[in-house]
């Protein structure tokens, strides 16, 4: 019983003393500055450019989801089509 005691406490004490450690070592130096992104080449009220998007589409069965692709030609005269930008929507803060 002592034996295990000891061996906790050796446990918990080095757990505490690698704590520092680890966070000094995931500070370190600041990644190198990147360069902006260009200036958008569309403006406002002009039509955008064909572009595509993959998305998974589930399937019929409940199997496995199938990879599509989207293009926005496929969408000209049908409908109005949205694009919304969430910078932060799958961040955890």
């Amino acid at each position: 019983m002592k034996r295990t005691l000891s061996m906790m406490g050796v446990l918990a004490f080095a757990l505490i003393a690698a704590g520092p450690v680890d966070a000094a070592a995931q500070v370190g130096a600041a990644p190198a500055a990147q360069a902006p992104p260009p200036p958008p080449s569309v403006k406002v009220g002009e039509p955008m450019p064909d572009f595509a998007l993959s998305y998974l589409e589930p399937a019929p069965d409940g199997g496995r989801p199938q990879n599509k692709t989207a293009r926005l030609s496929d969408y000209a005269g049908k409908q109005v089509v949205v694009l919304a930008f969430f910078p932060a929507a799958f961040s955890p803060g």
